[in-house]
């Protein structure tokens, strides 16, 4: 019998997987380097680099699920798809709260955005295939459109106002083009992008569509969609273009993301979706393993869909957070939605400067593995609490970084207050 070890190998491993696991982004060569980001579970630690919950779940959710925990009968947890009431919960919830049409049976369950993006990127795209992703992107959509053999185009948003780059997005279509993730409000710039914005690039992939002979797509990631600021409203792709796809998940709204359940919805208009439909339907529970939310969770929508993450609560953060930095000395961007803040990072080197507020025991995420150099992203969904032990942190580590700022496209300081 063959001795495996002797080659330093015991599993066969698929090569065709292990080179898709090989790939690297910039956020994967960011965790692989930065090993000081080990260090923000620690428990003196003010870790603002994740969206994650720092705070209790918002008042009822508890109550939801034990409430629709208690079994009604004897299949209560059999196996479940796209439970009916789940998806009319969904329909009658986009209508009401956004003013977005969609059927029922154009509703599918998932356990989350994330495996949402997935199946469509399944259905849309496969090897030598092109999908625009805007830059800088949310950070698994690289990895994701690989994963399916097709090659992620980065289209960067205009570095003064992070709106799309309509003309850039327009030159980036090419034959091989089958799709563009559109992500509003936008993952870490917090832009929301109009409606006629919206409405100008269904018309550039309107016409580029004719030109190729075939539809290019939007996939419509919408997670944020629900956290915006200002009484804004957060228009969907889906209502201006038919070939579009609508993402959702509720580990935002819920501040739950351990508890997972969320959907893609097809827009009415999108024609001969029944053969969509169909494979959609396959993937569910197939392709990824059993992609449908937990039963209690489905069970428990209609409850939780009155539920929202406190907008007034995270808004003061916002502007709290905002507002202090500023009075620093330090330059931000401030957001229509998402629970991010983007900051100019003091130093051209971002994730030194991040490195520098880590040795403060502040963890952030810096720009450059996000795509956006010179910055850094923090999140929102931090508490008071260690809100407030962070500002002198962050204070400290701008006295130290020298208290200016370098702009290396302008090669001028600026001096911070």
């Amino acid at each position: 019998m063959a001795n495996t070890t002797d080659e330093g190998k015991i599993h066969f491993i698929s090569p065709q997987l292990l080179k898709k696991l090989d790939y690297q982004t910039p956020i994967s060569k960011f965790y692989a380097s930065a090993t000081y980001m080990s260090r923000r579970t620690e428990p003196e630690s003010l870790d603002f680099s994740l969206g994650d919950a720092h705070e209790m779940p918002p008042p009822g959710f508890v109550e939801a699920l034990q409430r629709w925990s208690v079994p009604q009968n004897s299949s209560w947890y059999g196996y479940k798809g796209n439970i009916p009431e789940s998806r009319v919960t969904v329909s009658a919830s986009l209508q009401d709260k956004r003013g977005i049409s969609i059927l029922p049976e154009d509703i599918f369950m998932t356990n989350g955005t994330v495996v949402g993006l997935a199946i469509c990127l399944q259905i849309l795209a496969g090897e030598g295939d092109e999908v625009i992703i805007l830059t800088p992107p949310w950070l698994g959509y690289r990895r994701m459109v690989h994963f399916t053999g097709a090659v992620p185009v980065g289209v960067p948003v205009d570095t003064n106002t992070f709106d799309m780059n309509l003309e850039a997005i327009a030159e980036a279509i090419t034959e091989r083009t089958r799709a563009i993730i559109v992500n509003s409000p936008h993952n870490p710039t917090g832009k929301i992008f109009s409606a006629s914005t919206l409405e100008r690039l269904a018309t550039i992939l309107a016409e580029a569509s004719k030109l190729y002979g075939k539809p290019i797509y939007i996939i419509s990631d919408e997670t944020f969609s629900r956290v915006v600021f200002d009484n804004q409203s957060c228009p969907s792709p889906t209502q201006f273009y038919p070939f579009s796809f609508l993402v959702y998940g509720y580990s935002k709204t819920l501040m739950a993301p351990g508890q997972r359940i969320g959907y893609i919805a097809l827009p009415s208009t999108m024609p001969k979706r029944e053969e969509i439909r169909r494979v959609i339907a396959i993937l569910q529970g197939s392709a990824f393993g059993w992609c449908f939310p937990s039963v209690l969770m489905q069970y428990a929508l209609a409850d939780l869909e009155k539920i929202n993450i406190n907008i007034e609560h995270l808004q003061k953060k916002r502007d709290w957070m905002g507002s202090s930095l500023r009075g620093m000395g330090y330059q931000l961007h401030t957001p229509d939605g998402t629970f991010f803040l983007l900051v100019r990072s003091p130093w051209e080197d971002d994730c030194a400067f991040a490195e520098l507020l880590a040795s403060h025991d502040v963890f952030v995420l810096p720009g450059t593995p996000q795509e956006i150099p010179g910055y850094f992203r923090i999140s929102l969904t931090a508490s008071e609490e260690m809100i407030s032990r962070a500002l002198p942190k962050f204070q400290a580590a701008l006295k130290e970084a020298g208290g200016s700022y370098v702009l290396p496209q302008l090669g001028i300081q600026i001096p911070s207050e």
